[in-house]
């Protein structure tokens, strides 16, 4: 199928995706720099529970795409243009942008876990990492250097 006959019929149903996967990551992040201290969230703000509840949408979206016969063909060569053109692909573009949101998360979680086992909060970092993602990681490590627990 085209990519333009995907953008033409499913406009609509595009941008509804890209906001619930734009949108799904937000109450975990929300909880984290808002509620750190919360029993609930120290307790579901793990690695082995948020990330598989958010790749589950992820399996999902894929599973759709593939029954509806709207997954980019597969890339035969190995170039840049060939990667730009599967990654400008509408359905490629959700699966990417998913995928990062998740290891945006992830990233985010642990950041979350270390700074309460360190015993601070974290919102700017974490914060940072929401939108930026491994950028997050510099002013982290900075932090924990100049409180000396650098160490994992």
């Amino acid at each position: 199928m085209p990519i333009w006959l995907i953008e033409l019929v499913g406009a609509r149903d595009l941008d509804a995706a890209f906001l619930l996967i734009t949108l799904m990551t937000a109450p975990c992040w929300i909880a984290m720099i808002v509620f750190p201290q919360a029993r609930y969230v120290r307790r579901l703000a793990q690695p082995w529970i948020v990330v598989p509840l958010y790749t589950v949408v992820l399996v999902l979206l894929m599973w759709k795409s593939y029954q509806a016969a709207l997954l980019p063909e597969v890339v035969s060569t190995a170039s840049y243009e060939a990667a730009r053109s599967f990654a400008k692909h509408p359905i490629a573009f959700l699966v990417l942008f998913c995928n990062l949101q998740i290891i945006n998360l992830f990233m985010g979680v642990m950041i979350y876990q270390k700074a309460m086992r360190s015993g601070f909060r974290a919102p700017v970092e974490l914060t940072l990492c929401c939108f930026l993602g491994a950028l997050a990681l510099i002013p982290f490590s900075l932090r924990l250097m100049l409180r000396r627990q650098a160490v994992l």
